[in-house]
């Protein structure tokens, strides 16, 4: 995976996000949120390919890309969290502890399939 492929990832993932924005479909469309975060977590998953030196063996490679997933996903998470505390009284961002654990399985989710899509040991 080349950077320049990882940023054109990001840059449509990025696109659909500002889409769901500005047009309110995190809202009116419950479940635009599901993609999403699949979607993420294969950019973030294309990134962390881009990013990777390859290690010593397969699951070395493995751990990274995924242990790179996760972190991105958790900082994610945090911040829908302080944008929910931050800005009371405006949507949620945030619905429960099951909505952040399908958050966190569809971004992994997204992270595996980039990883078996792009992944090249050579």
């Amino acid at each position: 995976m080349t950077y320049t492929r990882a940023a054109y990832v990001i840059g449509g993932v990025l696109a659909l996000h500002a889409a769901g924005l500005l047009f309110g479909l995190y809202t009116s469309w419950l479940w635009y949120d599901i993609p999403m975060h699949f979607l993420g977590g294969f950019a973030m998953g294309a990134l962390g390919l881009a990013l990777l030196k390859k290690g010593p063996s397969f699951w070395h490679d493995v751990l990274f890309v995924i242990g790179f997933v996760s972190l991105i996903s958790i900082l994610w998470e945090q911040h829908e969290f302080l944008l929910d505390v931050l800005l009371a009284g405006s949507e949620r961002r945030q619905l429960g502890i099951a909505d952040t654990m399908a958050d966190f399985f569809f971004d992994l989710s997204g992270g595996l399939v980039a990883l078996v899509l792009f992944y090249e040991r050579t």
